[in-house]
């Protein structure tokens, strides 16, 4: 389970709590609730009011649960995530907005002829723009995760250590290191094993830590199929594994680390 999984869920998650919020200001309001901020429901329009607000309520509550549902998938699967974040913001909206004007009819008072407001008839502008510069956010965000999370690493090789630079990155002392080897296989035919706490989003990349029976507990920065692959042994810690996109730099930063790093 990958940092930007986790960050993704907690953004629905928290999206969720103000969704959960107006479901239980409807269930407990003893005045008709409202649809558009703004907006006021008159208790001489509407014939039960009681009724009104569990209806209502029953609806946020619906779409609380949706939210929340959105949350945990994200934890397995972002790209799934993010399509059904897409579908509740927008075509879930509409079919919020469909839903209360439903219930408002349905307990409309005809005793009393009165005017149906701008706001309930129709999609404030403000709330269009809202909906869509939210969606457009959300977008951003995983876009630029995801671009940041299949990205190569950067290796840096430094007086006394090796810096990797990538989601998941770390500095390695040339003084836990035992060996560094070039795998001609692939982390795919070498054993990835169960993701514990990484990255393995769209494509072939997989950063952070990954646990196997054949490699035990290892830390990569590869791309799964690309051959060769890096092998950093370090004591006492995990392994790490590194393969680029394309081969001949992977080959390249092998050589400038067995030239640069002395080897116990």
């Amino acid at each position: 389970m990958s940092f930007s999984n986790i960050f993704f869920a907690a953004i629905c998650l928290l999206c969720s709590l103000s969704f959960g919020a107006i479901a239980i200001w409807a269930f407990k309001s003893k005045n008709p609730i409202h649809f558009w901020s703004g907006s006021t429901v008159n208790p001489e329009e509407i014939t039960n009011i009681p009724a009104y607000n569990r209806a209502n309520g029953l609806m946020w509550l619906i779409y609380t649960v949706c939210m929340v549902m959105v949350g945990i998938v994200s934890l397995f699967n972002i790209i799934i995530g993010v399509i059904l974040l897409v579908i509740i913001c927008v075509p879930g909206t509409i079919a919020l907005i469909i839903a209360y004007n439903v219930i408002y009819k349905k307990y409309r008072s005809t005793s009393t002829t009165h005017k149906i407001s701008d706001s309930t008839a129709k999609t404030p502008k403000a709330v269009i723009i809202a909906i869509i510069g939210f969606v457009l956010i959300i977008f951003v965000l995983v876009g630029t995760m995801e671009y940041y999370g299949l990205k190569d690493p950067v290796v840096n090789i430094l007086d006394n250590s090796i810096q990797i630079k990538a989601m998941y990155g770390v500095n390695i002392d040339f003084s836990e290191i035992t060996n560094i080897s070039l795998i001609e296989k692939s982390m795919d035919n070498i054993g990835v094993g169960t993701r514990t706490d990484g990255y393995g989003g769209l494509g072939e990349t997989l950063k952070g830590n990954f646990e196997s029976d054949i490699n035990g507990k290892t830390l990569l920065f590869v791309q799964s199929k690309t051959s060769p692959t890096i092998k950093i042994e370090r004591i006492d810690k995990k392994d790490v594994y590194i393969s680029l996109r394309n081969s001949t730099n992977t080959e390249q930063l092998y050589r400038e680390l067995i030239s640069s790093i002395p080897l116990k």
